[in-house]
């Protein structure tokens, strides 16, 4: 699994749009390729996404 895809499932499972998932961290247009790995996320933005979004990142894993 990706990231884009890791990434997908926990914000399907919040039920929000890219929109909302993005929030303020980074452009909607920049996560929708992310999701669709077309773009590389920098660490430092994948941990801000992931806090904004009350996601721990001791539970972000890549099996």
């Amino acid at each position: 699994m990706t990231i884009g895809e890791l990434l997908k499932d926990y914000r399907i499972s919040q039920r929000k749009t890219q929109k909302q998932w993005a929030k303020d961290v980074i452009s909607p247009s920049f996560y929708a390729k992310v999701e669709k790995n077309l773009s590389r996320i920098s660490a430092e933005d994948l941990i801000e996404l992931l806090h904004s979004n009350q996601i721990p990142v001791i539970d972000f894993s890549i099996n």
